[in-house]
């Protein structure tokens, strides 16, 4: 397979994907019927030098789901599963009802709201290879150990302000962190199991999502019907544009839960290279080409 093909494929099939599920309240213009029809194009374009391949079926690998969880799966990877359906479960507590609180709560423009997807997507584009080299070197559990302990503060930041610009922040942060989630998860699970039941774990570990994303939009959309829209407590008085943000909040709080309990239940897969905290914080993406440029602006500045 084309190593380069293949990252372009998934590349345009991943913006194609976060383009189609941004849905407005509103019929889509032409020109964003346009951009959705040009992104597939993209992506069929550049699926298409990928050559398919057969591989072997091995006898010991021709076993039923519920064999190979009870005998193919190792603890790990079933506590790997319920930290990341549980992950899934928490994150779409919040996750459909941010469209709703950016353009019907606080009446972000359709630009503005356009600027915020892009954002992410950028923080993805800008983070997705380091984050890759990072797991490489140091392990996917250290990666899922760092994104998994910082993407609960996400939606929490929601409720500090409704400014553009610090929803962009937010958004491109957010971009990042969960680039380097979504790959530690993923690359977590061919790294747990041998290469004949990889087909079985991602079709098991998409399973445990799918549930865990049904459970946390049906608990979310409960949560929107009955939390209050304004909070009084010690003195202190939360009344946002409505109780999205404490909906968001609180999906927060089941995430650093889930992290905190579950993190530390599995281990890594593979031999991995040690580092300290320290070296850990110093790979991280973007904090060496930050780094470098405040260094190299700084004597510029104090001229």
């Amino acid at each position: 397979m084309p190593r380069g093909s293949s990252g372009d494929s998934r590349h345009c099939l991943r913006v194609t994907k976060r383009i189609a599920q941004a849905r407005l309240p509103a019929p889509i213009p032409h020109c964003d019927r346009r951009l959705l029809r040009s992104a597939r194009i993209l992506s069929a374009l550049a699926l298409s030098p990928v050559q398919d391949r057969h591989p072997t079926a091995h006898r010991e690998a021709l076993q039923g789901f519920r064999s190979f969880f009870r005998q193919g799966a190792t603890r790990d990877f079933r506590r790997f599963l319920l930290f990341s359906g549980l992950m899934h479960a928490s994150v779409l507590i919040a996750g459909p009802f941010f469209v709703l609180y950016l353009l019907q709560d606080i009446h972000l423009s359709y630009i503005g709201y356009g600027g915020w997807l892009a954002t992410g997507l950028l923080g993805q584009l800008l983070a997705l290879q380091a984050w890759g080299h990072f797991g490489d070197r140091f392990g996917n559990k250290a990666l899922l150990s760092i994104t998994g302990f910082t993407v609960p503060f996400l939606p929490m930041l929601y409720l500090v302000s409704t400014n553009l610009g610090f929803l962009l922040i937010v958004n491109f942060l957010g971009g990042v962190i969960w680039a380097g989630l979504g790959l530690g998860l993923q690359n977590y699970v061919f790294d747990s199991v041998r290469p004949a039941d990889r087909a079985k774990a991602i079709a098991l570990y998409s399973t445990v999502n799918a549930i865990g994303w049904s459970m946390g939009a049906l608990f979310g959309s409960w949560l929107v019907e009955h939390l209050p829209a304004r909070i009084e407590w010690g003195g202190v008085v939360l009344q946002p544009a409505s109780n999205l943000p404490f909906v968001f909040f609180l999906s927060g709080v089941l995430r650093l839960l889930v992290s905190s309990s579950l993190l530390g239940s599995f281990h890594e897969a593979r031999q991995v290279e040690r580092a300290s905290r320290r070296q850990l914080l110093w790979e991280l993406p973007l904090v060496k080409p930050v780094a470098k440029f405040v260094a190299w602006t700084l004597p510029k500045l104090n001229r």
